[in-house]
C-alpha cells in the first residue's frame, strides 16, 4: 500500500508521520515546498515521489491536505496523468458540499474513485489523535487507517457529509473567533477597546479568553482560514441562509494574515489590524 500525500504543511506531514509510524509507504511531491517542509518530511520518513506524475503512478491512495481554495486545481492536476488502477482519491479539506461534488465530478471523468473527507481538530499527537470523518460508498475501504494517528467516522448516507459536517463545525470553531476579532477591531475603531475588554473579563470569561489566549495563536493560521470562511458561506447560502457572516468572517482573516511573525499580544495585533485599515 502507497500512499500519496498532498499537503506538506502542519497538519499533512503530521498526518504523513504517523502513517509512516504505522509501517505504511507514504511519498509526496517536494518541488516547490519550503526547506522547512521538505526537512520536516525527510525527518518523518516521507519519501519524495519526484513529480506529481510518479505520485499519480505509484498511489494506491491519495490523500489531499490542503487550503481548501487549492482543492479543485489540485485535483485537476493531480488527474492530468495516467493514475494507477484502482486509485483511490481522498479529498480531506475543508470545502463546502457544492465544491465536493465537483471534486467527484473531475475524479469521475477521469475513472479514479473518490470519497468525500474532514479532518475535525488538530494534528495528531502521541496521546491525540483528530477525527476524521469519511462519507460515500467507498468508505468503508479506508477503514485500515484507523488508529493510525487518525480515529475514522464513517457516515452513512449521502455521499458528502463529510463535507457538510465540517462545514458547520467550523464555523462555530473558526467563525466565532472571526466574530471576537471583529468585535475588538469595531471596538477599537469606537475607542471602547479597553471598556469591553474589561467587560468580557467581567461577565464573559468564555469570550474573554478566547480574546486573550485563542486570537494570538490564529495569526499563522489566518491564510488557510479565508478560503474556509468562503466555503462555508456557500454552504449557508445553498442552506436558505445569506451566508454574510462568514463573508464578514473571510475579511477579518484577510485583516489578520499580514501581521508579522512572532508572538503578539492580543492589543498589539488589533492595534496593528487597525493601524493598517487606516
Amino acid at each position: 500500500m502507497i500512499i500519496g500525500l498532498i499537503g506538506l504543511g502542519e497538519m499533512g506531514s503530521e498526518i504523513g508521520r504517523y502513517l509512516v509510524m504505522n509501517d505504511l509507504e507514504v511519498i509526496s511531491v517536494f518541488e516547490g515546498r519550503s526547506d522547512l517542509s521538505k526537512k520536516r518530511a525527510l525527518n518523518y520518513g516521507i519519501k519524495d515521489a519526484g513529480s506529481i506524475e510518479k505520485l499519480c503512478m505509484k498511489s494506491d491512495l491519495i490523500l489531499s491536505i490542503i487550503p481548501p481554495d487549492k482543492a479543485i486545481e489540485t485535483a485537476e492536476s493531480y488527474t492530468s496523468y495516467k493514475n494507477k488502477n484502482g486509485q483511490i482519491y481522498c479529498d480531506l479539506n475543508a470545502v463546502s458540499t457544492m465544491t465536493a461534488k465537483k471534486l467527484k465530478l473531475i475524479l469521475n471523468e477521469k475513472k479514479i474513485e473518490y470519497v468525500d473527507g474532514a479532518i475535525m481538530g488538530g494534528p495528531p499527537t502521541e496521546n491525540y489523535s483528530p477525527r476524521i470523518y469519511l462519507s460515500g460508498k467507498l468508505s468503508e475501504k479506508l477503514k485500515f487507517l484507523n488508529g493510525k494517528g487518525m480515529e475514522l467516522m464513517i457516515l452513512k448516507g449521502s455521499d458528502f457529509k463529510a463535507s457538510a459536517t465540517k462545514m458547520v463545525y467550523a464555523s462555530i470553531t473558526k467563525g466565532s473567533k472571526a466574530l471576537v476579532a471583529g468585535a475588538l477591531i469595531t471596538a477599537k475603531k469606537n475607542n471602547v477597546y479597553d471598556e469591553l475588554m474589561d467587560e468580557l473579563k467581567y461577565s464573559e470569561e468564555y469570550f474573554s479568553m478566547v480574546a486573550k489566549n485563542q486570537l494570538p495563536s490564529i495569526k499563522h493560521k489566518a491564510y488557510r482560514w479565508i478560503g474556509e470562511m468562503n466555503e462555508i458561506s456557500l454552504t449557508f447560502k445553498e442552506s436558505g441562509l445569506t451566508g454574510g457572516f462568514h463573508s464578514e468572517a473571510e475579511k477579518v482573516y484577510e485583516l489578520i494574515k499580514n501581521l508579522p511573525e512572532g508572538k503578539i499580544e492580543i492589543e498589539d495585533i488589533i492595534n496593528q489590524v487597525t493601524d493598517n485599515m487606516d
